[in-house]
């Protein structure tokens, strides 16, 4: 299979954005765990407030990591993937591998919200 720069192009692009969306997602939780833990918030604000954090990294990844076309499938992409990689480090961190019916929702919120970003983000580049 030959490869051409365009191809690559496009691969190290979804790496960049995705590693980026981990990484902020990741530091967003740390520090939403620390607000948590001095300031007696209720349990039912964790959820939509993680869902909040999935969405604006995944934007922030969108926003840095992509270029200029193709953004709703590339976003979708990020989305998805970044939802997934997530997940895998959360629960290593946690020590426990959990696959429940929530999670395809998590990756199909993923993917929705990638979309929107890749959107967002080629019609700020251009």
């Amino acid at each position: 299979m030959d490869f051409n720069n365009g191809a690559i192009g496009v691969v190290l692009e979804l790496v960049k954005s995705i590693v980026i969306a981990v990484f902020f997602c990741l530091a967003a939780v740390l520090v939403f765990a620390f607000v948590i833990s001095l300031a007696s918030l209720p349990s039912t604000v964790i959820t939509p407030v993680n869902q909040v954090i999935k969405a604006a990294a995944i934007l922030l990844g969108c926003i840095v990591g992509l270029g200029d076309s193709r953004g709703l499938i590339k976003g979708a992409v990020v989305g998805l993937f970044s939802v997934f990689f997530s997940f895998l480090l959360f629960s290593f961190i946690g020590g426990a591998l959990q696959f429940t019916p929530t999670f395809a929702l998590e990756l199909l919120f993923g993917a929705i919200a990638g979309g929107i970003s890749g959107v967002v983000a080629v019609n700020l580049h251009k």
